[in-house]
């Protein structure tokens, strides 16, 4: 009998309120208008029972990134909390600490999130730990922003040899020459597109697969 295909993981970046909502600290303009997707692809994929990785900002006051970007997603503060949206009731978060306890398995979980405080997720400590538990599968990514977050995750990923299929019209960008630039330079390094339409209808997907 032939080996089945690993389940893919559906990879969410930076989906908090200071980004994806009007009057946000750092609000990405029209975020607002991908939600609707950004709930669909969730909620498919607890259906599916498809596990979601998440990452989230999760700022000090003194954090080196304000030396570029004004203060957001403080910790403790509402614009650090991820929308309703794209959260998951079962749940782990992994803070931006070294050693920090991680579990043998995510069975039982429906949703890791990521800590940083940077805009690449790759600079949690715990990360490597969390792929290898992980298994290299197929990534569905999607959030925000384009050019800055969603890149960083998207090339540490394929620079790791996973699959990567990025959803457009679950993405949002702060500049568009930028963000077509950042799709065609992700595109050549061998990601693919799609969107939330082709994944919802895709049987790779399915949960009779597993």
């Amino acid at each position: 009998m032939a080996a089945k295909e690993p389940k893919p993981v559906f990879w969410d970046v930076d989906t908090q309120a200071d980004f994806m909502l009007a009057g946000g600290r750092l609000y990405v303009p029209h975020a607002e208008t991908i939600i609707p997707n950004l709930k669909r692809l969730v909620e498919f994929a607890r259906a599916q029972k498809l596990l979601i990785v998440s990452s989230a900002d999760a700022h000090q006051t003194n954090d080196e990134e304000f030396q570029q970007w004004p203060p957001h997603c403080l910790v403790g503060t509402p614009g650090q909390q991820k929308i309703p949206e794209t959260v998951a009731e079962r749940r782990f978060v992994i803070p931006n600490l070294p050693g920090s306890a991680l579990p043998f398995t995510f069975d039982g979980y429906e949703q890791i999130v990521l800590e940083k405080q940077k805009l690449d997720v790759f600079t949690n400590p715990n990360i490597e730990t969390v792929l290898s538990l992980l298994g290299k599968r197929p990534v569905t990514l999607f959030g925000v922003v384009t050019e800055y977050c969603v890149a960083c995750a998207a090339r540490g990923l394929l620079e790791r040899g996973y699959p990567v299929h990025i959803v457009t019209d679950a993405m949002k960008t702060l500049n568009e020459p930028a963000g077509r630039a950042t799709i065609e330079s992700l595109v050549a390094s061998g990601a693919t597109l799609t969107d939330t339409n082709s994944v919802l209808k895709d049987a790779a997907y399915r949960a009779e697969r597993a």
